[in-house]
Formats: C-alpha cells, sequence, structure tokens
C-alpha cells in the first residue's frame, strides 16, 4: 500500500527532497552564454569601427581625386595648341575644323573627342572620322573620305529640301553623298536622273540604290553597252530606261539586267555592222527584241519610217538581232 505524502494532517511524515535550483551546471550553462553575447557584441564594434575607417579613407581619396580631376582638366598646361587634320583630299581644312569645333585652348583632356569626330562625319563626302589626342598639346583629327562612283542628276521632291539636296551631285558606291559637281564634263560612267534623294542623313533611296546596282550591271557588262551609255532614268515605273550617246532609247524593264544588257552590246554591235540606226530598243520581253528605227533623211520610203519592227527567235542569240521589214509591232 502506497504512503501518503506529507501534509499539514500529517505533520509526521517524511519531506521529500528539495529541487537544486541553484546547480553547478546551471551556473556554468548561463555564463556562457553570457561571454557569447560579448563576444558577439565585441565582434560587431570591430567590424563597425573598420567599416567607419574604410568609409572616412575612401571618402578622403574620392575627396581628392575630385579635385585632381578638376585640375587636369582646367589646368592650362594641358591646353590644346596645335590642331592637325589627316586624310582629306577634296573637303577644304576649314571645312573639317567648323565642323570639328575645337575651341581656341580647350583642355585636351576635357575635350570631348567622339562629339567631335560624330559632328565631322556629318559632312557630305565623310565616311568615317575620328579625332586622337596626342598629350600634352596636339589634336589630331583623322578623315576617311567617301570615294565619287556615279553621278547624279536629283530632281526637286516634296518636303523640306536643302540647298545640297538637288542638282548634279556625286554619290559613291553605297549612294552617299561626296559633293556637288559644278562644272560637268563627261562622265565616264551614265549618268543617274529621276531620283528626288540621295543618302544624307536619311540613306540613300530604293531607287538611288536600283540605279546603282543597274550601273555595276553596266560596268560587268562592258563592251559598247559601257560605252554607249549616257544617262539611266530611274523615274519610270516599268523600270529603268537607258538614253544612248547617238539618243536612241533602250527600255530595260526592271529585271535580269545582266542578261539583257549583253543581249543589248549584241544589238548594238549588229546595228554598228549594218550602217543603221534606231530611235529605240525594247528589252521588256524575254523572247523579243522591239526595235523602231529611225527615218533617214531623203529616204524614199517613209511610209512605214518610224514604226517599231521586231525580230523572234528561238534561241535568242543576242549577237544576232536583225530588222525584219515585213513585220510590225
Amino acid at each position: 500500500m502506497r504512503r501518503p505524502g506529507p501534509s499539514l494532517l500529517a505533520p509526521g511524515s517524511r519531506p521529500s527532497r528539495p529541487a537544486d535550483v541553484v546547480s553547478r551546471r546551471a551556473l556554468i550553462a548561463n555564463q556562457r552564454h553570457r561571454a557569447r553575447r560579448f563576444r558577439w557584441i565585441r565582434r560587431g564594434l570591430r567590424l563597425a569601427g573598420r567599416c567607419v575607417v574604410a568609409g572616412l579613407v575612401f571618402g578622403v581619396i574620392f575627396i581628392v581625386g575630385s579635385v585632381a580631376r578638376h585640375w587636369i582638366r582646367h589646368t592650362p598646361l594641358l591646353a590644346v595648341t596645335a590642331v592637325e587634320i589627316e586624310g582629306r583630299h577634296r573637303l577644304s581644312e576649314d571645312l573639317v575644323l567648323a565642323a570639328a569645333g575645337i575651341p581656341p585652348g580647350v583642355n585636351i583632356l576635357a575635350f570631348d573627342a567622339a562629339a567631335a569626330a560624330s559632328r565631322v562625319e556629318m559632312l557630305p563626302g565623310v565616311r568615317r572620322a575620328r579625332v586622337v589626342r596626342h598629350l600634352p598639346h596636339r589634336l589630331v583629327v583623322l578623315v576617311e573620305e567617301r570615294e565619287p562612283f556615279a553621278l547624279v542628276n536629283v530632281a526637286s521632291g516634296p518636303g523640306p529640301r536643302s540647298p545640297r539636296a538637288e542638282g548634279l551631285l556625286w554619290v559613291d558606291a553605297e549612294g552617299y553623298v561626296v559633293g556637288r559637281e559644278p562644272r560637268p564634263g563627261a562622265p565616264t560612267l551614265p549618268i543617274l536622273s529621276g531620283v528626288t534623294r540621295v543618302g544624307m542623313e536619311e540613306g540613300p533611296s530604293p531607287r538611288l540604290r536600283a540605279g546603282l546596282a543597274l550601273i555595276r550591271a553596266v560596268q560587268r557588262t562592258g563592251g559598247r553597252v559601257a560605252g554607249r551609255i549616257s544617262e539611266v532614268d530611274l523615274a519610270s515605273a516599268d523600270g529603268p530606261v537607258l538614253y544612248l550617246t547617238d539618243a536612241a532609247l533602250v527600255r530595260l524593264g526592271d529585271e535580269a539586267w545582266g542578261e539583257r544588257l549583253a543581249r543589248l552590246d549584241g544589238v548594238l554591235a549588229d546595228l554598228d555592222g549594218h550602217g543603221e540606226q534606231v530611235l529605240s530598243v525594247d528589252l521588256r520581253f524575254r523572247d523579243l527584241v522591239v526595235l523602231k528605227p529611225r527615218a533617214l533623211p531623203g529616204s524614199a520610203d517613209t511610209r512605214g519610217a518610224g514604226a517599231p519592227r521586231r525580230k523572234t527567235s528561238p534561241a535568242l542569240s543576242p549577237l544576232a538581232p536583225r530588222f525584219e521589214p515585213g513585220e510590225r509591232h
């Protein structure tokens, strides 16, 4: 039988053992906790102190650097005293200097070389430009000019126009303006006409790009074609119209220019061999060459003069076109 515990009714009972609330183990654990907490506090204070010191050091460095940078960019010891232009052939030195906008005595490090190069590249006839610093006092403007490729007779178009955007202008192979031609002579390549916009700020028009591609096709063809074409009119919706040196008109169409120019070379060779002249040649048809003969002065038969004549051939050899007087188009 279980013995009852002590109570007021049974004071003679044996009391139970009291709990040990101040044991050595509990005191040691509490001391370790306080020591760990103090160590973290000391570490935090040390880290904060290091951050403050580093911030002060970086602040001093930043202030000293800013002062030094301001002094270097404004000191007269690095003022520009000489500006040289290299690579120009057609552009005047004064024009390039005015576009670069280099103030006299400007600090060589404070001057914006990239902005100056961009302003020079906006000049007509400039492909690329670069401004190079040569410490302590010299700037060199390197200019790469565009090479003239074709002469374009630019007509006035709708909208705002620049005085440089009309008249006879030289363009490079990409269609960008090289310069104006004040005294046109006899160019080695045909003149392009029917163009209302050349490559300036907005770039060359698709019509001009097509004309330049046609001129390259003429160069590849060579022969009589390269020396007999004086003008290429790009205004027609049916394709380019060629004007020959003898005032003949050639309708080329808008495709297969290489093949049709080779055919035209054969037609011209045949006409020269027979001593015949034509008013127009139509090459727009795949299996047909339409020739309109020129009326000769004093000709006995003028009834059919001016009527277009044609030749059809299964092989369409460009070396043997002929007039057939019995047919009319």
